[in-house]
């Protein structure tokens, strides 16, 4: 699997007086994309339609959503997330804002025009291999913190939340290999996974 690591928009694609824009965008949940999905909308006024697909790395498998945003069945959002999972892409969207010319290009027409403009949207984007992170919830001492946070920023996990308390608690998203390393270098951090 890989994801996208920056936001990008592609150049305008003009077919038949119609014009596309594409959009790669990032997001671990519905709410993130259909959030990208509305400020795109308010800098595009006029727009036509903007369709969208996306899929989502979950516990258990990929949640995977397209929506053609009123063109016909299957022919703008669909192939948006076509090139998702042909790409094996997740935790990512595409979003294309069509303009429309006046003139009609059919259901072929559509689809290759929406696929065209997400991929002009995906080439520009940087791409990289994906790690999955897990939610954990950390108990440690005071004097611990320094070391367990270089360990989490060295293999990209992430310090979502610390709470400081008698002990401290950390709220962090680890690879496996980073939770490993910590139970066997640091047995007395008390670690729970969250989900």
């Amino acid at each position: 699997m890989k994801r996208i690591i920056q936001a990008t928009q592609s150049d305008e694609l003009i077919v038949n007086k119609s014009k596309f824009t594409g959009y790669a965008l990032i997001g671990e949940s519905r709410e993130d994309f259909l959030s990208s999905i509305n400020i795109i909308a308010s800098q595009m006024p006029g727009s036509n339609h903007i369709a969208f697909a996306y899929q989502i790395k979950m516990n258990h498998g990929v949640d995977a959503y397209f929506n053609d945003a009123g063109e016909p069945s299957g022919t703008a959002g669909k192939p948006l997330l076509n090139i998702l999972e042909k790409k094996n892409i997740v935790n990512c969207g595409l979003a294309v804002v069509r303009f429309y010319g006046g003139v009609n290009l059919g259901t072929g027409g559509l689809a290759r025009a929406y696929t065209r403009s997400g991929m002009l949207a995906l080439d520009k984007a940087k791409i990289e291999p994906f790690i999955e992170h897990i939610k954990y919830k950390l108990s440690l001492k005071y004097n611990q913190l320094g070391k367990i946070s270089n360990v989490i920023n060295s293999s990209n996990g992430v310090i979502m939340d610390k709470h400081f308390d008698q002990n401290i608690t950390l709220l962090a998203k680890l690879t496996e290999n980073t939770f490993q390393e910590i139970t066997k270098h640091f047995p007395t951090i008390i670690i729970k996974r969250v989900d």
